[in-house]
C-alpha cells in the first residue's frame, strides 16, 4: 500500500483496517455511489481481476491509471470508476538473466 501512494495522482489508497494484511481499497475517482461498487477496473497482464493485493510488489513493472473518458472509451461501463493497469514482470526474449533477492519479514499487530 505505502509503495501505491504518491505513485498515482488522483487516486486515493486506503485499507479497511490496521492490520498488516487488511484489504487494500483503491479509489480512482473518490467516494461516489452508496448503493453501487465504487472500485476501479483491475487489469493485470490483459486480464481483469478482483485484486491484485496477492501480487508482490516485486514482481510489478509499471502500474497505469486510466480515468475518465479514456476509462470509459476503451472499457466501457465497467471502466466508469476508472482503470488501473498492471503490467508484471515476464520472461524476455534474449540472453538468460537470473537474479536472486532475498526478503525476511514478519506480520504482528501491535
Amino acid at each position: 500500500r505505502e509503495a501505491l501512494t504518491g505513485k498515482m495522482a488522483g487516486v486515493n489508497i486506503t485499507t479497511t483496517e490496521g492490520s498488516p494484511d487488511a484489504d487494500v481499497k483503491i479509489r480512482v475517482r473518490g467516494g461516489g455511489s452508496i448503493t453501487q461498487s465504487n472500485d476501479p477496473l483491475l487489469i493485470v497482464d490483459g486480464f481483469p481481476v478482483e485484486s491484485i493485493s496477492d501480487i508482490p510488489a516485486t514482481d510489478i513493472e509499471d502500474i497505469t491509471v486510466l480515468k475518465d473518458a479514456s476509462s470509459t472509451a476503451i472499457y466501457g461501463s465497467r471502466g466508469a470508476n476508472g482503470v488501473i493497469l498492471v503490467t508484471t514482470k515476464s520472461g524476455k526474449a534474449g540472453k538468460v538473466n537470473v537474479s536472486y533477492n532475498a526478503y525476511y519479514s514478519w506480520k504482528k499487530v501491535a
